[in-house]
């Protein structure tokens, strides 16, 4: 029986070796596929840039990314790292400059979160007619100048194959609410293409490619001529109703820059009250001499 065994031996030995190296080649095969896989771009030092990181920029910007950013993105990779391995040599003497950068910037972030918190209790964002009205008269000169044309009105666009268009002019002109309401009712199902805003400012040439319309001559000279505009395209009709206009460079209407102005005093109130503040913390700084300044 043990001569038996001692003849089996060399087999299961074989069957061993063999199923060892299997396992080996294997391993090494799949580590081999997953290295070319994921093969390395470019290297400095210890420090590399796999195909992967690539590929992950890419799937982040796939709209911005192609092969010249790419090639600028390894070199800008490679300068960093060689930037870095540079300052490693003479870190004793940057270290502390670095340091002092990001306290002093760690410092300014907290001082205007502090700042910004106290303005914010304190604003008040009501911001009043008179005001706005008062700001525009001292500054409307200089401030609030046009730079394209605007104008004011009832403005359509419809199919040649909608029904009842000769109907049309005689609402536009009246100024009965009635006929305003029957003329909303009749642009409804061309909602799409139609502009019914006489309450509002528009630029001229905003309104012109909204409905389709493309004058022959000058978009400018058609406005100062015209008070009622009927024009037919290939596919479609035109009427443009024109109430109010503005030439550049005339001076905008109050009613446009409005909330422009409104934006310009919330600053500028912003501005005052951080420097209110800070004065104020100055001063009550100084009275309980936690702050002493020698210089005026």
């Amino acid at each position: 029986m043990r001569i038996y065994r001692l003849k089996r031996w060399p087999t299961y030995s074989l069957l061993l070796v063999l199923i060892y190296f299997g396992i080996r080649y294997f391993s090494f095969d799949k580590k081999n596929q997953a290295t070319q896989s994921d093969a390395f771009i470019a290297h400095v030092g210890n420090q590399y840039l796999y195909a992967s990181d690539l590929e992950i920029l890419s799937d982040s910007y796939p709209d911005t990314v192609d092969r010249s950013s790419m090639s600028q993105y390894v070199k800008e990779w490679a300068c960093r790292q060689l930037l870095v391995s540079h300052s490693a040599k003479e870190s004793r003497h940057i270290q502390p400059l670095i340091e002092d950068k990001i306290n002093d910037y760690k410092n300014d972030l907290l001082a205007y979160h502090l700042l910004e918190k106290s303005v914010t209790q304190e604003l008040s964002n009501d911001v009043s007619l008179d005001e706005v009205t008062d700001y525009y008269q001292r500054y409307k000169q200089n401030d609030f100048i046009l730079n394209h044309d605007i104008v004011r009105g009832t403005f359509l666009s419809i199919p040649k194959k909608a029904v009842g268009v000769n109907a049309i002019k005689s609402l536009m002109l009246s100024t009965n609410s009635l006929d305003r309401k029957k003329l909303k009712t009749y642009c409804q199902p061309y909602s799409n293409t139609v502009i019914l805003t006489s309450d509002r400012w528009l630029s001229w040439e905003f309104v012109l490619s909204k409905v389709g319309f493309q004058p022959l001559g000058d978009a400018t000279r058609l406005l100062k001529t015209n008070k009622f505009i009927h024009a037919a395209g290939r596919e479609r009709i035109y009427f443009l109703k024109i109430d109010e206009y503005k030439i550049a460079p005339d001076i905008a209407p109050l009613e446009l820059v409005q909330e422009r102005i409104k934006a310009i005093i919330l600053h500028k109130r912003r501005l005052s009250l951080a420097n209110k503040i800070k004065e104020n913390l100055l001063e009550n700084a100084k009275k309980n001499n936690t702050c002493v300044i020698h210089v005026n």
